[in-house]
């Protein structure tokens, strides 16, 4: 059986990352070299789509094919103006393989955000049926860039979307307002309080990056509709201040808060419990004690090293 030749858009973020590892560990996959990409530019990201893509497609012959999109830089705190690039961005990849596919051998997999489209949605925990409600420009933007797939790609190849839960694990950017557990790491080595926007009993879901991964890997393998949407979480939600204790009692130090407000709150749902598509059992193989722990050594090697 030939494999798979993978492109993944974003192979230098926590999710692209953790699945170019994996899929480099998997006879059935082989993935493309990545290429750096200048975000700036539209006329040069379409260029680099456009160089990627024939590679892509140079490499697998006639085998088959998969695009996956890992990227964006987008969060709940940013603007329409940001989000709206961003779509164009992805209109831009898009227009390429439709223009320059040259077999129905292909799949393309969009990275989507489940607590962007259910934000506003009613009666957690929210299932692959919940009507979405996004209430950020964010928001808007994943389920945007949903509807953009399904209706301009999928009669050029399959289209799968993962509606991906609180992602977290070690590398990820300390740097953006996101990623609450690589937070907590960082303020409990640092003592400089955390600041924290919404009630203690919010209640959100988090998954290990490699159990993320996983899930889409297998989804990459299975056979399923086309388009399809699908839920990828944990199954196990707990409150904020739990994962602050439990942060605590792993990091053997009491993480300085401040409680606070922040523009992006309202865009922020108190209860965004999710079922996943995929039985828990099968989908998440690292606990979150041990995920946060893997997390903090991360940070402390990090800051070492630095």
């Amino acid at each position: 059986m030939s494999p798979t030749h993978v492109w993944i858009i974003g192979a230098g973020g926590l999710l692209g990352g953790s699945l170019t590892r994996q899929l480099n560990r998997n006879q059935l996959f082989t993935t493309l070299p990545n290429e750096t990409i200048n975000w700036t530019d539209s006329d040069q990201i379409n260029q680099s789509f456009e160089r990627d893509f024939q590679r892509l497609l140079t490499q697998a012959g006639t085998d088959a094919w998969t695009v996956i999109w890992a990227a964006g830089h987008a969060s709940t705190s940013s603007t329409h103006t940001e989000t709206n690039q961003e779509l164009n961005t992805l209109q831009l990849l898009i227009n390429v393989i439709n223009n320059n596919s040259t077999n129905n051998q292909g799949t393309f997999f969009l990275t989507s955000s489940a607590g962007g489209v259910y934000a506003g949605s009613q009666d957690p925990p929210f299932t692959i049926n919940t009507e979405p409600n996004p209430l950020s420009a964010y928001g808007e933007l994943k389920l945007a860039q949903e509807n953009l797939a399904k209706e301009q790609l999928t009669n050029t190849c399959r289209v799968l979307i993962g509606r991906v839960s609180n992602l977290y694990g070690p590398g990820q950017d300390i740097n953006k307002l996101q990623g609450l557990i690589s937070q907590l790491a960082v303020s409990a080595l640092t003592k400089k309080p955390l600041n924290i926007f919404v009630s203690l009993d919010t209640m959100r879901d988090y998954i290990y990056v490699d159990d993320a991964a996983e899930t889409i890997i297998n989804l990459l393998g299975s056979e399923s509709e086309n388009p399809s949407t699908h839920i990828i979480a944990s199954g196990h939600p707990v409150s904020l201040g739990y994962l602050i204790q439990l942060a605590q009692d792993i990091s053997r130090t009491r993480i300085p808060l401040a409680i606070g407000a922040h523009s992006s709150s309202a865009a922020q749902a108190r209860d965004l419990r999710l079922t996943p598509t995929a039985s828990p059992e099968t989908s998440t193989t690292t606990t979150l004690p041990a995920g946060i722990k893997n997390v903090y050594l991360d940070i402390l090697q990090r800051r070492q090293d630095a």
